[in-house]
């Protein structure tokens, strides 16, 4: 989250990714950080034991969030 606030901060439009377990752990850490409204995308855990087919297929999934994220604005997720 750290790196997303910093870019959103320089004026870089961004999107953190996270797996679902994890949506508590990055409102907090964007709260943390003074951007609670941070665009975060969540998708399927776990994402460490698939194939390198299985992670292409879950980022091709995840795409259209991501740009829907970066053309609605902050807090679209």
């Amino acid at each position: 989250m750290y790196d997303i606030v910093s870019l959103e901060r320089r004026g870089v439009p961004a999107v953190a990714i996270a797996t679902e377990p994890f949506v508590d752990e990055a409102i907090e850490q964007a709260r943390l950080l003074a951007m609670p409204d941070c665009r975060v995308v969540y998708i399927p855990h776990p994402v460490q034991l698939l194939s390198p087919e299985a992670l292409a297929a879950l980022a091709d999934a995840a795409f259209p969030a991501v740009v829907g994220a970066l053309t609605a604005g902050a807090g679209a997720s």
